[in-house]
């Protein structure tokens, strides 16, 4: 009647972006990924009469401002539900059957903890000694006979995961196996692990990370190594993972019908998705896959932008409280980088395509998750640019030839998994080896200053492409950005002098020495870190004081990391390579002695700089 085109959504008609942008179907998917981001985020709880008023109104008259309010409704309605859901946590003793949700992971020196389901709430089971190693081999869908007693869960890490409690176990029983879907994940799991038996250790972890997303057995050298390098995505599966395993899938069905097909891609990415845990880096990939196969079955395939929005929408409908998880805010944010800022960088940056196609996609995800890392982390390492540019080509055969060649050296065993895995083993040293030397390098980052001169620099680039009247903020843009990463670089840490105290421990730098004292419990990795941060490159002398369980797990770190580190501890330690001293020792190393005054129950050292 007016005389105007209609375009149609998902079977709805809504006016051409003639009319103005709000008004169009343009629109539609970014304002229901806003209202559902704002959604999940207030979680207020909507009447699902009200939500459901909503739906009828937007689905009679779409506009972006209904979509926007009718997924917030609902994002708001769900996730009020499941914090109703943790609103009464079990306590006191607990005895029956749990589901295990995930696989164990190591619990500070001699424990495990899983997620576990019983009856309908969501528990983390904690078990330690004997106990634990009745949990260790189990795998994510088993059940498990267990009792213990009950507390509830206070952190915010637990609730957005929907724990209501802890448990401590006491004892563990019978076990039964996995559901059918889920025992298939776990055996493709286990072979993987099988047919890579023949990988050094570092290379095992790193390729259980990358290809099924297991990240128990890293050690915290080789964790830190990756965070050092803006590596530590690679060490977990990621949406890089849906997209080969969509493209190692797409020539096998290509001749099959689209319903077939639809339904084989939507399965095989159902099944990754067991397969790897749920990562919600997973689950973001996943909902895009499935958007993008689902549309272009339809004859109406999606724009990656819309498909991105889509997405975001979907899993939080499915579960609001992942708005507030890091790793999908990570994944969400990588993506949009790739999708808004990789193609104005490609067509900015000078030489080969191949290669300014390879340094735009890593800057653009890198860029874009700079404000939230620097926001939650304090600094991003200023290396990440060009280790992920240096490691980036090895990454996808990895996790192509990780899947396919990996599930035929499991089945095969023996000699042939070792020749199958062999450019498996050549690519992830290439891999390891750009971390580490990231790790090696002068701990240049970039703190909150230059990230919001970064982002400055990066929104001029983006308007310049879009503007006329701003062709030349361009090299504006590109001035902010390279001047904060040579102020960074410039302003790398240098070792402190003296004492210092540094993730729990206590650190002695004179000149080119360095003693390391292990006053109370650290975490491994956190040291590491706090170590590199400072810019000490050696440790020459670590001093055990205690000699336990938790001395002997930072020792083995700092060994891997330090090797002409050497070690003393006190009488009946338990704490590996370490050298018994007592009290009256006197300890040289560089310039630096150590006397040893005390040691019992443990050490008392008194440090002091030599006149060599």
């Amino acid at each position: 009647m007016t005389g105007h085109r209609h375009l149609s959504i998902s079977g709805l008609r809504v006016a051409p972006a003639g009319l103005g942008w709000f008004k169009s179907a343009e629109a539609m998917p970014y304002a229901a990924a806003a209202g559902a981001v704002l959604g999940s985020w207030l979680l207020v709880g909507v009447p699902l009469a009200l939500a459901l008023a909503l739906a009828a109104a937007c689905a009679w008259r779409p506009s972006p401002l209904l979509v926007f309010v009718v997924f917030a409704a609902f994002a708001g309605f769900f996730g009020s539900r499941a914090l109703d859901g943790l609103a009464d946590p079990p306590q006191g003793r607990i005895d029956g059957w749990v589901t295990l949700l995930d696989d164990p992971r190591p619990l500070g020196t001699g424990g495990v903890r899983v997620t576990v389901r019983h009856g309908d709430t969501r528990l983390e089971a904690r078990a330690y000694g004997a106990v634990a190693g009745r949990l260790d081999d189990a795998l994510a869908g088993e059940r498990v006979q267990v009792s213990g007693s009950a507390r509830p869960a206070t952190s915010d890490w637990h609730r957005w995961r929907h724990v209501a409690a802890t448990l401590t176990v006491n004892t563990v029983g019978e076990r039964a196996g996995a559901a059918p879907v889920a025992a298939f994940a776990n055996r493709i799991r286990r072979l993987l692990e099988s047919g890579a038996a023949s990988l050094p250790h570092d290379s095992r972890a790193m390729f259980a990370g990358m290809v099924y997303g297991d990240d128990r057995s890293q050690s915290p050298r080789l964790y830190d190594d990756f965070r050092a390098a803006g590596l530590g995505h690679l060490l977990v599966v990621s949406g890089q993972n849906v997209a080969f395993v969509l493209a190692l899938a797409s020539p096998l069905v290509t001749r099959a019908r689209p319903g077939v097909r639809l339904v084989v891609l939507l399965a095989l990415l159902g099944v990754f998705a067991l397969l790897t845990r749920f990562e919600p880096s997973v689950l973001r990939a996943v909902a895009m896959a499935g958007t993008a196969v689902t549309s272009a079955a339809l004859g109406r395939p999606e724009t990656g932008r819309r498909t991105l929005a889509w997405a975001v929408a979907g899993v939080l409908l499915a579960d609001p409280f992942l708005v507030r998880v890091l790793a999908f805010q990570l994944s969400v944010c990588a993506t949009c980088g790739l999708l808004w800022i990789t193609p104005v960088l490609a067509e900015m940056l000078p030489g080969p395509r191949p290669l300014r196609l390879a340094a735009a996609t890593t800057a653009g995800a890198q860029l874009a998750v700079m404000p939230l890392l620097v926001a939650v982390f304090g600094t991003v390492p200023l290396a990440s640019l060009p280790a992920n540019v240096a490691a980036g080509p090895a990454t996808a055969p990895v996790m192509m030839w990780g899947l396919t060649g990996g599930l035929g050296a499991g089945l095969a065993g023996g000699w042939p998994a070792w020749l199958i895995h062999r450019p498996t083993a050549a690519l992830l040293w290439w891999i390891g080896a750009v971390a580490k030397a990231a790790a090696a390098a002068p701990p240049a980052v970039l703190g909150a200053g230059g990230a919001v001169a970064v982002g400055v620099g990066v929104v001029l680039l983006l308007a310049s492409r879009r503007l006329e009247r701003t062709r030349g903020l361009a090299p504006v843009g590109a001035a902010l950005v390279a001047v904060a990463f040579a102020a960074s670089a410039l302003t790398a840490a240098s070792p402190p002098s003296g004492w210092s105290e540094l993730a729990g421990a206590r650190v002695f730098h004179h000149q080119s020495t360095t003693v390391v004292v292990l006053d109370g419990s650290v975490r491994p990795h956190t040291l590491l870190e706090s170590l590199r941060m400072a810019g000490l490159r050696r440790v020459d002398l670590v001093v055990a004081s205690s000699g336990g369980a938790s001395d002997a797990h930072a020792v083995l770190a700092l060994k891997d990391r330090y090797r002409g580190a050497t070690v003393v501890a006190p009488p009946m330690h338990r704490v590996p390579h370490a050298r018994t001293v007592r009290a009256g020792s006197v300890v040289h190393v560089g310039g630096v002695s150590v006397e040893i005054v005390d040691d019992g129950p443990a050490l008392v050292v008194a440090v002091a700089a030599r006149n060599l």
